[in-house]
């Protein structure tokens, strides 16, 4: 026991000085930022944290670990120093990829299983390379074989139960050139597996190990880290539905995986056919399923009644009254929204309640409300295609839409009576003008004695206006005359004198003192 248990010490720390150890934790968090950025971009929040996409897997990353663990020790699998060294090198040129799917363990390990016969055995200038050289020529490659068999049905197993989890929201525009949805699911799973090394002091016996050890009769044990990868876009069908269709096949694809891997045990040039499998079945079945789902229409895209649901916001209203993905918003707050600009408005009707009607997945019409509490994201957490193709708005800019849209609505509903009421005027005008030209020609000839004598009234008229004028004239002249000579206000001048001359007037009788003024002061003093 006390050798087992130091064992086990010892692969403790083996697995905290391995490089990879640290590469793979760096690897995710910085495909985690790359999709903290896209999801900014599209929706102007993200959606799922960084720190959430490394540790919501772990869990049930350990635990299959574990249970690998299991079945390579039993099988008394191997991996000698070189080897590991090789699956680093591979790993890190398949990382500027920047694809979850292509930094999958099992990708790394078939290459590298198929590149190694063809390695140089030795004859470096240096040393350290010369031994994993060497390592790679002695090593039984059916151990390889092996492991991979097993990383790729544990891989199959974390895509169908585990995969769909966490999916991204997107915006990307379709073939004609629209602005649609789709997910992006992605995983990365870190498994902790033990395996037995070439340096220790375990020996084995006649049953175990299985397989033929490159170590000799004496070996260890260590913990090796290992990443297992899943990427896919789905636009066609629900994430939950595309990723297990993916997992369901990748399962059927370890039929003939697992059948290699025995036949490998006598014929060990069939490991090659093993590797070879792995990689092309599995990228077989992604391309079959991405180039259907590109044929088909997208599930996420603009419609006329209500709002399809794109993504939920975790920890979000949306998420506390239990929307989902692909459900429609048809009402909320009683009030029909068929676009964001409207829900949002519906949305400000009582800032601290919402009520929806919605249409679940299965066509059916259901009720659900919450409290609204402050802070929470302006669309209660929903994420939706955008209205149009200049893409999703942010709050403010989305609060700005709103205020225009009401006021032109506004605009739009006084315009029509407007001009209604014009054009009824120009109707009335035009139709009398009419009227009154068919009239005029009948009574044209019985007026024009009246007009002889109009006219003549008019010339008298004139004559008595233009009399009491030149009166006026003459008047003025002598009154401007006397005016002059006296130096006093003439005109419009006399009258603003005289309103001047009074404002003085009360202003300096108002600033003056009076008995009864000092009496009045000190009887106000007096009351208060």
């Amino acid at each position: 026991m006390d050798v087992i248990g130091f064992e086990i010490f010892r692969a403790l720390g083996r697995f905290f000085l391995h490089p990879l150890t640290y590469i793979f934790i760096l690897a995710i968090f910085w495909l985690g930022f790359q999709r903290v950025q896209r999801e900014r971009k599209d929706f102007h929040t993200r959606v799922y944290d960084v720190i959430q996409q490394v540790t919501s897997p772990l869990s049930i990353a350990i635990i299959v670990g574990l249970s690998i663990s299991i079945g390579t020790v039993l099988l008394g699998i191997e991996l000698p120093v070189g080897m590991m060294a090789l699956l680093t090198a591979v790993w890190l040129l398949l990382l500027p990829l920047r694809h979850a799917r292509w930094l999958s363990i099992t990708v790394a390990g078939s290459i590298a299983l198929i590149v190694a016969p063809f390695l140089p055995a030795g004859g470096t200038e240096f040393s350290w390379l010369n031994g994993w050289l060497s390592d790679l020529q002695q090593m039984n490659l059916v151990n390889l074989a092996w492991l991979l068999t097993i990383l790729f049905i544990a891989e199959s197993l974390l895509v169908l139960a585990d995969g769909w989890k966490q999916s991204s929201p997107a915006i990307v525009k379709s073939k004609r050139g629209k602005m649609v949805g789709e997910h992006k699911a992605s995983r990365l799973w870190f498994l902790p597996v033990f395996l037995l090394f070439p340096m220790g002091e375990w020996s084995g016996n006649q049953w175990w190990p299985l397989f033929e050890l490159s170590s000799g009769e004496t070996f260890g044990l260590a913990l090796f880290p290992f990443l297992l990868g899943f990427q896919a876009r789905i636009h066609s069908e629900y994430p939950m539905d595309g990723v297990k269709k993916i997992g369901k096949r990748l399962l059927l694809v370890n039929i003939a995986v697992i059948t290699l891997a025995v036949i490998a045990y006598f014929y060990p040039i069939v490991a090659f056919f093993v590797a070879a499998v792995i990689l092309l079945g599995r990228e077989l079945v992604y391309f079959l399923f991405t180039s259907a789902d590109q044929r088909r229409t997208s599930l996420f895209t603009g419609r006329e009644k209500g709002l399809k649901i794109l993504g939920i916001l975790p920890h979000s209203t949306a998420n506390k009254m239990e929307l989902e993905v692909g459900e429609i918003i048809v009402k909320a707050n009683g009030r029909e929204v068929n676009s964001q600009r409207e829900f949002y408005n519906a949305l400000q009707q009582n800032s601290a309640y919402c009520k929806l009607e919605v249409t679940d997945l299965d066509g059916e019409l259901r009720f659900t409300q919450s409290t609204i509490f402050q802070g929470d994201h302006y669309q209660i957490g929903c994420l939706f295609v955008p209205d149009d193709e200049v893409g999703n708005l942010s709050y403010r800019a989305l609060r700005s839409s709103v205020v225009i849209h009401q006021d032109r609505a506004e605009l739009d509903e006084g315009a029509p009576e407007h001009d209604d009421g014009e054009i009824v005027v120009l109707h009335e005008e035009t139709t009398s003008l009419d009227d009154g030209a068919e009239e005029s020609d009948s009574y044209d000839e019985d007026m024009e004695p009246e007009k002889e004598l109009a006219a003549t009234e008019d010339s008298s008229t004139d004559e008595f206006k233009e009399t009491t004028l030149e009166t006026d004239r003459v008047e003025d002249a002598q009154q401007e005359k006397e005016a002059h000579q006296s130096g006093s206000p003439y005109g419009q001048a006399a009258g603003l004198a005289s309103f001047y001359d009074e404002f003085r007037q009360t202003k300096i009788d108002r600033n003056r003192w009076t008995p009864n003024s000092e009496e009045n002061s000190q009887g106000k003093k007096e009351n208060e």
